[in-house]
């Protein structure tokens, strides 16, 4: 398989701009937040061309995203041949940031695309190989729970690799989704297994830290059997809310866990164990993402994607700083005492 990372939305934006105008069968597009803007509107001119062309053109943007982040002219788009679906199902959300061209390639991670995320630091894959059909089965489940009707995937064909190969391909580099029934509770297993096995070190990406107690109690559980554990998060994000929680609950858990703050803003979602095991997808480490948001992330263990994903955490770190370096007075006063109870009542809903 092949495979290359980036980290910013504008690199990722370009990089899949430059395979879409390749694109000769088919374009599927999922996302949480389309917003065709100034800054982003060669991208969504690219799509309505391509569609016009002939190029079958599938996009499924969520709802809730959709209305409070997105604009994307419906008419245009099924004016020359493409077809939008929102997703709503209840409190479930589509989270997930995928992009399949021709059935040959494939991008995911963190990277919505909107004007004002262009320059945000984050990251996002390439893939070329197996993976992409499993990711082609994901997001035709997707698009028929948005409503579409076409059937996106056929039969394997002939020349296509063996079950036993796939399972053997797998071992490396396999996906992982949070789906609302089935699938429900697989990134959560997931977390509470690599903390569980973790030996040397355990380090979390997030934009968005608000952790469930299981969480914290797993990575408390270890962190005192010796585990490195940082957490990676930005000191201001484009939640306002977040700011604050987070110098607090840095504060909080000192004593374990060692949070380390960007000073840019940072969307990636990432999660690597004793430099060994790597995750990189759309989750964020909240209640949302864990119960209800439906989710895809990519997990690997060869040694090359590993090290890159750990350059690019050192590349990161080395612009970090602790709590005690951007907050003079970082006690926990009665006032965070009482922002972070606010922040427990409504952790199940953020």
């Amino acid at each position: 398989m092949k495979y290359k990372f980036y980290t910013t939305s504008e690199k990722a934006w370009v990089a899949m701009l430059e395979t879409i105008h390749q694109a000769k069968r088919s374009i599927y597009l999922e996302s949480f937040i389309l917003s065709d803007d100034d800054r982003t509107h060669y991208f969504f001119e690219a799509l309505r061309k391509k569609a016009a062309e002939g190029v079958r053109v599938k996009i499924v943007i969520d709802r809730v995203g959709s209305f409070f982040f997105g604009s994307i002219d419906k008419d245009k788009f099924e004016k020359v041949g493409a077809e939008i679906l929102f997703f709503r199902r209840w409190f479930y959300r589509t989270h997930r940031k995928v992009l399949i061209v021709d059935d040959e390639v494939a991008f995911l991670g963190g990277v919505n695309i909107r004007g004002e995320y262009a320059n945000w630091l984050d990251l996002h894959m390439r893939l070329d190989g197996l993976l992409v059909r499993q990711l082609l089965k994901s997001f035709a489940k997707i698009y028929a729970l948005a409503g579409g009707k076409e059937q996106l995937v056929s039969n394997r064909k002939k020349g296509q690799p063996s079950k036993a190969r796939s399972v053997l391909y797998r071992a490396k580099t396999w996906l992982i989704e949070r789906w609302p029934i089935r699938g429900k509770s697989a990134l959560k297993d997931y977390y509470k297994k690599q903390c569980f096995g973790a030996q040397q070190s355990i380090v979390i990406v997030t934009p968005y830290f608000l952790p469930h107690q299981w969480l914290l109690k797993s990575l408390k559980s270890a962190a005192k059997r010796g585990v490195k554990i940082e957490v990676l998060i930005p000191r201001k994000t484009d939640i306002s809310f977040f700011n604050v929680f987070h110098k607090i609950i840095a504060y909080s858990l000192k004593d374990y866990i060692r949070v380390l703050f960007i000073p840019e803003m940072n969307h990636a979602k990432v999660l690597l164990v004793d430099d060994k095991e790597g995750l990189i997808g759309s989750n964020n480490i909240d209640a949302r993402s864990f119960d209800y948001n439906l989710e895809a992330s990519v997990i690997f263990q060869r040694k090359d994607m590993v090290g890159d994903l750990k350059k690019i955490l050192e590349t990161w770190k080395k612009t970090a700083l602790p709590i005690e370096a951007i907050e003079k007075d970082y006690r926990l006063t009665i006032t965070r005492v009482i922002l972070r109870w606010i922040a427990k009542i409504l952790q199940p809903i953020l």
